[in-house]
């Protein structure tokens, strides 16, 4: 450790001289010779050489109010990470600086040995600024690891519940492949031309109500003008007629009726079903068969790109993650070579079509980092391109494209519908930023505290209290900053509880994770060092932070049970299972009772809990292979635990 302390001193002094790089060498955290006009790597490199004082792209003060104290919110988020570095209490990814860790999205993976995952063992490469470097601090299956349930039941806790097939599972989904029957899914039902035109500016209007607000991945006005089209004259076999295709798959698919669950009942026998969804799977199927028919003509322009974010969104509808990945490959490659072929200096000074690839790039980025978390796979390496924009830009109203082809003979639209859009984009916006600062903010937090494991953590647990504390206090923050907004925002009551009760569930779900390590060491306290157990303040943080960890998955259990089908109904039966082995692992604990005196409040309803996180992944099974084998090994892990402590397990009603 004597002999890393110089070069870490000489890291930081080196990033002094940050704020003068370009924004190229600033993005990849290479040194900058700051030639000018062009530094010597940009002009190796054939890419553009922007200064931040001379950047064409525009700036903060270009944004309405709104952007504006969105982004000075954020700023004081990355100003507190900056503060807790500074007092030595957080050191993001090895040194790197907290401000470009929380809004870069360059996830560097360096092909590092991807064994002994149950020991938590990692090998720390020097990393170098050759530009295909990817070093070992983003290695993504560390963030798999930090986030997979498939790692926690390989906890010494669980040895006497769990066999040791189970422990050597390494991802539920793909190992359950081969069980999966090639019959699964049903053949789409096949509508004529006629059935599927009558519906679709309806349902691109629902789309464009439920869904694009969270995730605003094509221009509004222009799916609008296509939906209008090809309503007209009939589909094509282009890029915009797949959009509205694929625009009235999800549309199909989202459930517009769903309201929230606001109290949960103490007996959670009687906490109700949610009510029957008014969705459509079978011609939200027959849109995406027909949509399907058309990805052969797509290439590489926006709305083609476009194409395949929505279709991956339609398959985490209805809960095919793998086939979600593929689709966003898709896209993620697809927008490299757009990126690479188009002329820069006319693109950086094109602020509508920047503006728009900018976004691409972001929801790509953010698509790939939200699978990652779940799946043991590497990204396209879109985020290693060297784009420039340290954060999305907003969205115009209206592209270039609409401009020369808007149809001069369209009625205009009223001032309600115009006044309804922008509270519908400036919601959508805030969303979107949220979601990417909490995806950056959470993984870049796991991906440090699982750096080295749990041995890393048994010997230096005040590392991981520090650490858990600071992630905590950030993700409060985010979440507050962005409720605020949002309440700002909402134009109804429903639509009010709906986003809240997406943000409640991004923190809740972060939380989940965060508390893993501390609840690690609580159920584990037996393995630290002497020295350690005997620090009875060391043990009192060790263990309240724990009992938070261990009150939040008892908190989510219910509501997660209580859902509707969205994009994030695969995480949320991840996110069950993965509560509800916590609390077994709290159960095992105090029945070992390993360290007396220091033993964990269990939820005096465990029991319940257990039997419903299982109900709800019965619910839920016939959709995902994986979802079955979940159930079958938590039922297993539960009926052993009740076994061993002496209680009879519940039933398990349907």
């Amino acid at each position: 450790m004597d002999i890393a302390e110089p070069r870490l001193a000489r890291k930081r002094e080196s990033r002094t001289r940050a704020p003068t790089a370009c924004q190229t060498c600033r993005l990849r955290k290479t040194r900058c010779d700051n030639a000018r006009p062009i530094c010597s790597y940009c002009s190796i490199q054939g890419v553009e050489c922007i200064y931040p004082e001379t950047s064409p792209h525009p700036t903060q003060g270009s944004f309405d109010s709104a952007s504006n104290e969105i982004l000075s919110r954020l700023g004081h988020i990355t100003s507190l990470l900056e503060d807790i570095k500074r007092d030595g209490g957080s050191t993001l990814s090895s040194g790197r600086s907290i401000r470009s860790s929380f809004f870069d999205t360059k996830v560097q993976s360096e092909s590092s040995p991807r064994d002994d995952f149950r020991s938590g063992s990692s090998h720390i490469h020097a990393s170098t600024s050759g530009t295909e470097d990817r070093p070992d601090d983003h290695d993504p299956l560390k963030l798999y690891a930090a986030n997979s349930p498939e790692h926690i039941i390989r906890w010494p806790v669980y040895d006497q519940v769990v066999t040791e097939a189970e422990k050597h599972i390494r991802s539920f989904l793909l190992d359950s492949l081969d069980s999966q029957p090639s019959s699964a899914v049903s053949p789409p039902r096949q509508l004529g031309a006629g059935l599927l035109l009558d519906e679709i500016q309806s349902l691109c209007h629902r789309y464009i109500r439920v869904i694009h607000p969270r995730n605003p991945v094509v221009d509004r006005d222009k799916l609008e003008r296509y939906a209008r089209e090809v309503t007209l004259h009939g589909l094509g076999w282009d890029g915009p007629s797949c959009q509205v295709l694929l625009a009235c798959a999800l549309g199909c698919c989202s459930a517009t009726n769903f309201v929230p669950l606001i109290n949960v009942h103490p007996n959670l026998d009687l906490v109700p079903k949610p009510p029957p969804s008014d969705n459509n799977l079978e011609l939200a199927e027959a849109y995406f068969n027909a949509a399907k028919q058309r990805f052969g003509s797509l290439h590489t322009s926006p709305t083609d790109i476009s194409c395949f974010l929505l279709a991956g969104s339609y398959h985490r509808h209805l809960m095919r993650p793998l086939q979600a990945w593929f689709c966003f490959q898709q896209a993620s490659c697809r927008l490299e070579v757009r990126l690479r072929s188009i002329c820069r200096k006319q693109w950086a000074a094109d602020t509508d079509y920047h503006n728009l690839e900018s976004r691409l790039y972001w929801s790509c980025i953010q698509a790939e980092h939200e699978m990652q978390s779940e799946l043991p796979l590497w990204s396209s390496g879109l985020e290693n391109l060297g784009y420039s924009d340290p954060f999305p830009s907003k969205t115009n109203s209206t592209s270039p494209e609409d401009k020369m082809d808007e149809d001069k003979s369209s009625p205009a639209k009223t001032q309600s519908e115009l006044s309804l859009s922008e509270s519908d984009e400036s919601k959508g916006w805030i969303l979107y930023i949220g979601a990417i600062c909490n995806r950056r903010t959470v993984n870049d937090t796991l991906i440090d505290l699982w750096r080295d494991g749990e041995r890393r953590w048994i010997n230096d647990a005040t590392r991981v209290i520090r650490r858990t504390a600071d992630a905590v206090q950030v993700v409060d923050e985010w979440y507050h900053m962005t409720r605020e907004q949002l309440v700002s925002s909402a134009s109804q009551a429903r639509d009010l509880e709906r986003v809240q009760y997406y943000l409640w569930g991004r923190r809740v779900m972060s939380f989940e994770k965060i508390y893993r390590p501390v609840l690690y060491l609580a159920c584990h306290v037996h393995l630290l060092p002497p020295e350690a157990q005997e620090n009875t303040a060391l043990l009192q943080e060790i263990f309240t932070h724990a009992q938070r960890g261990l009150n939040n998955c008892a908190e989510i259990i219910p509501y997660w049970w209580y859902q509707f089908r969205h994009e994030w109904i695969w995480n949320i039966m991840r996110s069950t299972f993965g509560a509800a082995v916590q609390i077994i692992a709290a159960v095992l604990s105090n029945f070992h009772a390993c360290k007396p005196g220091w033993t964990l409040q269990l939820p005096p309803n465990w029991s319940a809990l257990i039997s419903m996180s299982i109900r709800t992944l019965r619910e839920w099974s016939n959709e995902s292979s994986d979802v079955e084998l979940m159930r079958t090994i938590l039922e297993r892990m539960y009926e052993g635990t009740s076994r061993l402590v002496g209680r009879r397990p519940d039933s398990f009603p349907l």
